[in-house]
């Protein structure tokens, strides 16, 4: 019947998937659908068992209905409960949401992750990626944020929503910690390509 895979709660539900849902939720297109909230909440269960939305239509109204009905968690977000640690893709993540341990680089990276506040979630991989170290049997596992971001997109989405609305707070700061990186780093090649003159012209 294609229930078998549905989630039960949150913790069941993956960051993928949760950007797979938000995409349904926010498709304005559907609304031109005869019952559009029905459609949305057939596809929402098509991200989850992998039946086809054909499969669901065919389905009789009220057994579909039901269906829609056991993922209705889906319409509130789950607490905002602080994560030091989790498992995911076979590693245990302990979180440090320290800002000042992140690099010039990763400081820039995460000012264009978070300036257009609709796409935070879709970026929230990366995002987690600069503040999420990987352990294995105790020991600290040496991943580039790239490779940790593919393995962070199956976290659950209990752990990724209150790091979510972390990023969202610290954003304003991360504009003002951008400009002044950038504004330094200007200062610092511009004196950089004055003494480069400079000893070209003693040296000439």
């Amino acid at each position: 019947m294609g229930a078998t895979n549905l989630p039960k709660s949150w913790a069941d539900v993956s960051l993928k998937q949760l950007i797979q849902i938000e995409e349904i939720t926010n498709d304005k297109s559907l609304d031109k659908d005869f019952a559009p909230e029905y459609t949305r909440g057939l596809l929402k269960l098509s991200v989850f068992t992998g039946e086809s939305l054909d499969y669901y239509e065919a389905l009789p109204i009220k057994e579909g209905r039901a269906l829609i009905q056991s993922i209705s968690f889906l319409n509130e977000y789950p607490k905002e409960t602080a994560v030091n640690k989790f498992k995911c893709g076979g590693y245990t993540w302990k979180v440090s949401c320290d800002v000042n341990n992140l690099s010039g680089g990763q400081v820039i990276d995460h000012y264009e992750f978070t300036k257009n506040q609709d796409k935070i979630l879709a970026n929230c991989n990366k995002l987690m990626a600069m503040y999420c170290t990987p352990y294995k049997y105790f020991r600290k596992v040496k991943l580039s944020d790239k490779e940790k971001g593919e393995l962070l997109q199956d976290v659950p989405v209990q752990v990724v929503y209150p790091l979510t609305v972390f990023f969202c707070k610290v954003y304003p700061l991360f504009l003002k910690a951008t400009t002044d990186y950038l504004e330094k780093a200007t200062e610092d090649l511009k004196k950089e390509m004055e003494t480069n003159q400079e000893r070209a012209t003693v040296a000439g």
